[in-house]
């Protein structure tokens, strides 16, 4: 592999993104774009940054199939140009003024007990309505980065106590968890992240978008920034070793969701309002 294309670079990443049939792709990265630099100007050097965001596809999504098929004929969505990397799992977006988004590959799982996982770094499929640790097994067995986001109502009851059963057993060496700027403001932050840190696992953070038409400007507005060599032409196999790495530094960034924002947000999804 050529040795210049690996580089020391601050990587800024969303691992939550979701593309909605009611989102098109070219304002989504215009959006994550402009998201990104926000964060870049006030933490790193522009010009020493990298850009990516891990798609987590719901079952009967293949939203990742189909812009691959695009960037292995060079398609252009307008002003973004896709293009292949030298794996299968990535994509590299890169705008008119050369200016460029990966997209990794990666699905999000609904598991027996109705909790989500999502399989980061993977364009395999993965069965819904398998139970927790079999699912989580079965995403590792495939070599991707299973992460159970938060979710309103998620982690409570029932299901509060299986993840709290999970992170204070020794059946996995690490579980990520997931943090959104979906989680209210006015809420506290899960006890399930400080004792998952406590533990020396990650918490990834991600934007989650939801499908309402006005989400698509929300990739990008809240992740994680790591420092890392990253490997440009595999980016997919090169982020996977940095965040297994024990002694990868996770900073989060990015605001939570406001009162207002999140109850509307909550009262369209309910009730129909997709827009």
């Amino acid at each position: 592999m050529n040795s210049q294309v690996k580089i020391n670079q601050k990587i800024i990443a969303d691992a939550h993104v979701h593309i909605h049939k009611c989102f098109k792709i070219d304002q989504l990265l215009n959006a994550s774009l402009i998201n990104f630099h926000k964060i870049s100007r006030t933490k790193t050097d522009l010009e020493n940054s990298v850009f990516l965001i891990f798609l987590t596809e719901m079952l009967g999504d293949f939203e990742f199939s189909r812009l691959l098929e695009y960037a292995q004929n060079h398609h252009q969505i307008n002003n973004w140009k896709l293009a292949p990397t030298k794996e299968s799992i990535s994509i590299s977006a890169t705008n008119n003024e050369n200016q460029k988004i990966f997209i990794i590959a990666g699905r999000q799982i609904v598991t027996a007990e109705k909790l989500e996982v999502l399989a980061l770094i993977s364009d395999n499929e993965f069965a819904d309505g398998l139970p927790v640790e079999t699912t989580i097994r079965n995403i590792v067995s495939k070599n991707g980065i299973p992460i159970l986001p938060w979710g309103v109502g998620k982690w409570l009851g029932k299901r509060g106590n299986i993840l709290q059963k999970l992170l204070n057993s020794d059946t996995f060496s690490m579980v990520y968890l997931g943090d959104n700027s979906g989680r209210p403001s006015f809420w506290p932050r899960p006890s399930f992240f400080k004792l998952a840190e406590q533990r020396g696992w990650k918490v990834l953070p991600g934007t989650d978008p939801l499908p309402l038409k006005s989400e698509y400007t929300r990739p990008g507005s809240f992740g994680f920034i790591v420092e890392g060599e990253l490997n440009l032409a595999e980016p997919g196999k090169s982020m996977k070793e940095i965040l297994l790495n024990p002694t990868t530094s996770v900073q989060p960034y990015g605001s939570l969701e406001t009162p207002f924002q999140f109850i509307r947000n909550q009262f369209a999804i309910r009730y129909g309002n997709h827009n």
